[in-house]
């Protein structure tokens, strides 16, 4: 853009006077009658006052050399939850308060569990495996910032691999803190202002137009032998054997098959379908069925988010119990980097552990420790 108002400010700029008044290598006919007045020193010529455009403030937003990015999935999938959207779920409004967001930090689309999730460009993986509320997730650096793909069922990578466009990362799921199957996607660019209420991320729709398609396995060529070591069909015909031409009978010694006669088809009538009573279907009550269909989806769905949250719930208490041993005495901010969670997630992790009677707490507020 600074690149374009210097271009038009040069254009609109009146050409300067020429500074050397002997200069004649340009113009060598007669001088006019008004160059009989003498011309100003160089240092006496007044200079049309210019702007440095160096020193003037950008206008513009910064640069964030975001390219284009392919869409995670291959195939339709609609987007559930738009970036920035507010959510009338208490669940979800209690989690953006724990991750200090003022709204969606992502998008959602509608995968269903098992459907191949896609490398939006070109990167290296630096993340690949359990990441706290966003469950099973993959991170990958890119010369231009990050992209993070959460609630997955499965990787498919692993950390420092390299990665290219069209490459399967991974399965879409709903591990995590996740309220039924779908895709996670979000973009954070190099230097993030961590300050705008989305912890630095950005609207990944913006970029999203590429398509994504799995990449064919490359098959084997084989080498064609050369020619000239190929046999010609005459090289490889069998020798000819040296037996006698047996006589063709003669066409009046010939026998001629006696003629079958062919019955005449016979001809049947299609049955007619019976008629079948025509069926009317009040529109009220298939909306009642599929709203039905629908409600014991979406319930068969909870039912197994929630027993999927609660087993990963006894593996994080699992892991907190081993981190006691290792270190005889932890401590909120010990649980937090281990399982990558809130500080509140953290808190009510270890009251858990606590009710349980399975470890002890002293101390109050910061202070607060916990062991055996």
């Amino acid at each position: 853009m600074a690149d374009d108002i210097t271009q038009d400010q040069t254009q609109t700029t009146p050409e300067q006077p020429p500074t050397n008044p002997v200069d004649t290598s340009t113009n060598q006919t007669e001088p006019k009658p008004e160059t009989t007045t003498q011309n100003p020193s160089p240092s006496e010529t007044p200079q049309p006052e210019q702007i440095p455009t160096e020193t003037q403030p950008s206008v513009f937003p910064p640069v964030l050399n975001i390219p284009v990015l392919h869409y995670p999935f291959s195939g339709n999938f609609p987007l559930t939850f738009s970036f920035g959207q507010q959510s009338d779920n208490e669940e979800i409004k209690k989690k953006f308060q724990e991750w200090g967001i003022v709204g969606h930090n992502g998008l959602d689309f509608g995968l269903t569990a098992g459907n191949e999730v896609f490398a939006c460009d070109s990167g290296k993986v630096i993340q690949s495996g359990d990441n706290g509320d966003f469950g099973i997730s993959i991170t990958i650096q890119h010369s231009w910032g990050q992209s993070i793909y959460a609630h997955l069922q499965e990787t498919k990578v692993k950390d420092g691999e390299d990665i290219g466009v069209n490459k399967v990362i991974g399965l879409s799921g709903s591990s995590g803190a996740a309220f039924g199957e779908h895709l996670h996607f979000a973009i954070k660019p190099n230097n993030p202002d961590e300050s705008n209420g989305y912890l630095g991320f950005i609207d990944p729709s913006r970029y999203l137009s590429l398509p994504s398609q799995k990449e064919e396995p490359k098959q084997e060529t084989t080498e064609t032998p050369p020619v000239e070591e190929q046999k010609t069909p005459e090289e490889t015909k069998p020798p000819e054997t040296t037996q006698p031409p047996q006589e063709q009978p003669k066409p009046e010694e010939t026998q001629q098959p006696l003629a079958e006669k062919v019955p005449p088809p016979i001809k049947l009538e299609p049955e007619k379908p019976a008629e079948q009573p025509q069926v009317f279907i009040d529109p009220t009550q298939m909306q009642e069925q599929v709203d039905e269909k629908l409600k014991a989806e979406l319930d068969t769905r909870r039912i197994k988010a929630n027993q999927e949250r609660q087993t990963r719930r006894e593996e994080n208490l699992m892991k907190i119990g081993k981190l006691i041993v290792e270190k005889k005495q932890i401590n909120n901010d010990d649980v937090r980097e281990l399982l990558h969670v809130s500080q509140s997630t953290a808190t009510n992790y270890l009251q858990t552990l606590v009710d349980r009677g399975t470890i002890k707490k002293e101390g109050k507020g910061k202070t607060t420790t916990y062991h055996y």
